[in-house]
């Protein structure tokens, strides 16, 4: 409940902070304004690192979960590491490996769900296997009349292939059987779904973005 509340307190300043910048434009020149925000940044990095360094001394709680690298591969090393898995190396999703894609999802799963304090080792295993299918996906729609045939099966392609080789609970069949909502149209059963059908958009962005900019790494 208090995450909850300090979620909707922090969407607030947000608001207001957004709307203040719009009646700010009456007030103040381009360059201005530009001095204002620059400076606004630079205070809330300032706050952001003052929160960190009490939360690190114990002079404050920390009320926010921080995701760990090391957390996160001990949660997923099992599924990283299979050979069947390693497989998805060798096909693309738009401009990176499967691979990649899918590692991508489930730590910005794993980092949000846990920030909010839901089962981010749901959130992280299901991202994970999300897109578990092992072809070539532009060419099954090459040969789709529809096309649309890859978009709404493949997550249950991904299911079956995960508990092939997986144990895999409730809460994560969901989640890769969801992970395409609204297209796929069943609404996602569990929070952690949402969390991962929102951050498998989410890295598909990042993706695609920076691809022309060569911004991200070859390999996860």
């Amino acid at each position: 409940m208090r995450r909850l509340f300090g979620i909707a307190i922090g969407l607030f300043v947000l608001y207001v902070l957004s709307d203040l910048i719009v009646h700010m434009h009456a007030f103040y020149s381009q360059s201005d304004l530009l001095v204002v925000i620059t400076t606004s940044l630079l205070m809330l990095l300032i706050a952001v690192h003052v929160h960190f360094f009490m939360v690190r001394t114990g002079l404050v709680p920390q009320l926010i979960a921080r995701p760990h690298k090391a957390e996160f591969q001990a949660i997923v090393s099992d599924i990283i590491d299979h050979e069947e898995f390693v497989k998805l190396k060798d096909f693309h999703h738009h401009t990176s490996p499967i691979f990649d894609h899918v590692v991508r999802v489930s730590y910005l799963s794993y980092a949000t769900s846990k920030a909010l304090g839901f089962d981010y080792r749901s959130a992280a295993r299901g991202g994970l296997l999300h897109d578990f299918f092992l072809y070539d996906w532009r060419e099954r729609k090459s040969n789709d009349e529809r096309r649309s045939l890859h978009g709404k099966e493949h997550p249950h392609i991904a299911l079956a292939n995960a508990r092939t080789h997986f144990a895999v609970n409730d809460r994560e069949a969901d989640i890769i059987v969801k992970h395409m909502y609204p297209k796929t149209r069943a609404l996602p059963r569990y929070k952690e779904s949402f969390v991962v059908s929102l951050m498998d958009k989410v890295a598909a962005i990042i993706e695609y973005f920076c691809h022309s900019l060569q911004c991200l790494p070859k390999s996860m």
